[in-house]
């Protein structure tokens, strides 16, 4: 990956319905160079997908919530991992340190949904043995950027 494709991604990410020959009029190379350059970075995986991204409050699901996830043995991990991924609900999942194996960002409704969700989604799989659940009071940034170039 070299810069020029570090600022068609930078471009990209920022307004993924910006026309290839905006992109290449800002970048200097012809539309068809800008449309290669797209397919190359798709298929080496560095484009994971173009998608629209959605107003959570606007659509009804305003409610952020961390829950750490403690499971009762490391043989529980794959099927716990292949449920999370099936889960709507379940933004998020990283493997974290210390006392607890998982963190889920889990968007909700409201107080009753997330509850709802742990209750009969979450701590009903197969080996969870525990769950911390900390909620999000207001969001102060929420971007999707990654900073692919200098300063940014």
């Amino acid at each position: 990956m070299d810069d020029i494709d570090r600022r068609i991604l930078d471009i990209l990410q920022r307004d993924a319905k910006i026309s290839q020959a905006r992109i290449a009029e800002t970048v200097g190379l012809t539309t068809p160079s800008v449309n290669e350059r797209i397919k190359k970075l798709e298929t080496r995986g560095f484009i994971r997908r173009f998608t629209a991204l959605l107003d959570p409050r606007l659509v009804g699901i305003p409610l952020v919530a961390h829950v750490d996830v403690l499971l009762e043995h490391p043989r529980f991990e794959r099927p716990f991992l292949e449920e999370i991924e099936a889960l709507l609900d379940v933004q998020e999942c990283y493997a974290i340190s210390g006392d607890f194996g998982y963190r889920l960002k889990i968007r909700a409704r409201d107080v009753e949904h997330l509850e709802a969700i742990l209750r009969e989604k979450v701590q009903t799989l197969r080996g969870v043995v525990r769950t911390r659940v900390e909620l999000s009071l207001s969001i102060k940034k929420d971007s999707t950027l990654l900073p692919l170039m200098e300063g940014a």
